[in-house]
Parts: C-alpha cells; structure tokens; sequence
C-alpha cells in the first residue's frame, strides 16, 4: 500500500517509535458539478457508471436526492427493494474489502476467494430473484465458511485475521481517543452545511470531526478503540448486515436511517444512505427548466480521513514502532477506517526524540 499514484497518502514523523506529526493529502477532486446540467432523472444513471466502488448507494442517493427535490417518493415496495439493494452492496463491498484487501505478505488462499466468488454471485440475484431465500442461505454459508460468524476462534480466513490482530496489539499503542460517531440524526446539520462546497471535501459540524461506517454503526464510545476494537466492529456489522437482509425478505422493515430523503425547498433535493463505508450525501438544487443547477456530494473517507479527523487523532502520538511493522500497523488502521481508495503510507524518522511531541 506504500506510494501508490493517486492513493490518499499518509506521511508521519515519528521518533522513538512514537509518532510526532501525521499528514494526509488526497487526490481526490470535487467531481460533483459534472452532474450539472443533467436531469434529475439522469443523476441516478450517471452516478452508477461514475463510482466503481458502491455504485449502488451513489446511484440510489443521486435518484432519491433527485426525486426528493420533485416531491416525489417511491411507493414502499420499490424502496423494499432498494433497501435489499442496498444492504446487499454493503456486504458485497464489505466482504470484499475485507478478503482483498487485508495488509498482510500473503494473498488470500484460493478457497477463500471462491467463497468469495460465490458470495458475491449470489448478493447480484437475491434482490430480483424468486429464489432470494436460497440465495441468502448460500450467501450464509460460505460466509461461515470464511469465519464471519466466529472470527475469534478456528482457523477460517477472519480468524485467522483476527490472531494477527490479537498476536501485535501487544507490541503497539495508539492514543486513548473518545469515538464521535456520525448518526442519523446529523443529516439535518449535514444538509444545512452542504451549502459549502469547502465542507464537502473536508467535513465537520461545529468542529466536530467525526467518524462514519462499520463502528459507526455498531460501536459505543470506548467500545472500539484500537485497531482490534473497529475490526471486531466491522465482523459484527457485516453479520448484522446478513441479518437485516433476512429481515427484510421475512417482511421486515429495513434499518433505521438506510436511506433518508428530505425536501430542502423548492426545486431542492437531499438523501443520506448508510453505505457500506459510512453515511454518503447527496444534495441538488434543480433550474426552472428542471435541470440540474448545483449538486453536492460528502463521502464516507471525507469525514474519515479529515486532516483532524479520527484516523489521523489516534495516530498522533501513538507507539507504533519502527520499520516495516509500523507501516503495517499503520495500513491496518487504515484499512478498518475502510477509504473507498488506496492508501499510502510514509514514515520519516525524526532527527530528535519526539516522545514529549
């Protein structure tokens, strides 16, 4: 993961295994005025084959923000199925992630990556098929079979993730920092702010740089801390995304907070959907003629990886080592924070001691 072209990259100063000072610098761009111009209709196209990473939620963001600022809304079997759409790229991109794209020398055994295969052949059907209970029966099993359900024992590929983890914590200590979560019941405060085209690049709300995904949603303040910590918290977001899945198809209502609309005034439009890296907006504001004006969009890795957001806050004077394994500490922070980008990391020793840094 170290210098990648085009990757967000991570420089630290770090003196006697402690780090001093943590950078971040993304290349990332504000692609949101291409959408200007278009229909509203066409957002929702657009999005899907702009984004390779959860085009799913992009597109369904880009349709909902549009109909919202219309007036319109869907009648609630279409947003059943949007929500099995959903939640069914959550997992997929998610498990991916997760087999892929785990820091470590070696590459994931070949029976892991067919249950992959198998995994993500199945979530593409379940939301259209008739058969969507044998699917998800397929999805769970080869999900077993790769340790989700019990990562902290045996010897599937998540356990064995899950001893690395448990093997170096020991070795390395980040910062005690109390976890701000980004909720539901933010939106309101994003929408308002999303007027800046500044905060959706770099976002905080009343100085609050705070942190979205997996831990997001299922952690406590305190209760992930640490890498182990939001590791644990992404396998229990993954299985409890299964779950809602079952849910759903039983009759279920979908999660609290997966796709929320709100009319922000004429011709204006706004949805938040509980991606598979965190809560991701989507904001327009239509012409007389119907057409986009101004659109505005704040990702997930946008709060995540602030310049003084909570990856950067628990490295700052963190013990993580030197060498080789402290870049790897510091890729497996990064991953489980889990940008929709590749990371790179540098460190640079410092000529000093920085432990009172």
């Amino acid at each position: 993961m170290s210098g990648l072209d085009g990757a967000l990259q991570v420089k630290l100063l770090v003196g006697d295994g402690r780090v001093g000072e943590v950078e971040i610098f993304s290349p990332r761009k504000n692609i949101a005025p291409i959408f200007v111009g278009r229909s509203a209709t066409g957002a929702a196209a657009l999005a899907k084959n702009l984004f390779s990473l959860c085009p799913t939620a992009q597109s369904l963001a880009a349709q909902a923000a549009g109909e919202a600022a219309l007036g319109q809304r869907p009648d609630p079997s279409r947003r059943r199925r949007q929500s099995l759409r959903l939640l069914g790229e959550r997992f997929g991109e998610m498990l991916r992630a997760s087999v892929l794209d785990w820091p470590q020398d070696d590459p994931p055994d070949p029976a892991s990556i067919a249950a992959l295969r198998e995994i993500l052949a199945a979530l593409r059907a379940l939301p259209e098929s008739q058969e969507a209970q044998s699917l998800l029966a397929r999805v769970d099993r080869a999900s077993r079979f790769l340790g989700l359900r019990d990562f902290k024992a045996g010897t599937e590929f998540f356990a064995r993730q899950w001893a690395q983890v448990m093997v170096d914590e020991p070795h390395w200590r980040l910062r005690e920092v109390e976890a701000d979560f980004l909720r539901a019941g933010d939106d309101e405060a994003v929408a308002e702010a999303m007027s800046d085209p500044e905060f959706c690049l770099a976002p905080q709300l009343d100085g609050r740089c705070v942190e979205t995904g997996a831990a997001a949603r299922q952690g406590g303040a305190g209760s992930v801390n640490g890498l182990s910590g939001r590791l644990a918290a992404r396998f229990a977001d993954m299985a409890a995304t299964l779950d809602a899945i079952a849910a759903l198809l039983d009759g279920g209502a979908p999660p609290a907070g997966l796709l929320s609309v709100r009319n922000m005034g004429p011709a204006q439009g706004f949805s938040a959907v509980d991606s598979a890296r965190g809560r991701l907006y989507h904001g327009v504001r239509l012409d007389d003629e119907g057409r986009i004006a101004d659109y505005r969009i704040v990702a997930p890795t946008e709060w995540n990886f602030h310049p003084d957001g909570p990856f950067v806050r628990l490295l700052r004077g963190a013990e993580i080592g030197t060498g080789a394994r402290a870049r790897r500490r510091v890729e497996r922070l990064a991953f489980v924070f889990d940008p929709c980008i590749a990371v790179g990391v540098a460190i640079r020793e410092a000529a000093r001691d920085l432990a009172d840094a």
